[in-house]
């Protein structure tokens, strides 16, 4: 059973990460291609701060480069 909480609590924190609509959007924009934080900025219509700040968390699970 302890491999059973742990593989909930793991798939809790993914879907925290992935709970936040930026984030979702993110990654849906670099599936084809690479883009640079000022374009997803223009793309998403938000600061340049909240585009890294998103992006650090997506780098942290390994779910984006």
């Amino acid at each position: 059973m302890p491999e059973r909480h742990l593989i909930a609590r793991e798939l809790a924190t993914l879907l925290g990460v992935l709970s936040h609509p930026h984030r979702i959007r993110i990654i849906e924009e670099l599936r084809d291609k690479e883009l640079d934080v000022q374009t997803l900025q223009g793309i998403l219509e938000i600061s340049q701060s909240g585009v890294s700040q998103h992006l650090a968390a997506l780098r942290a699970h390994r779910l984006v480069e």
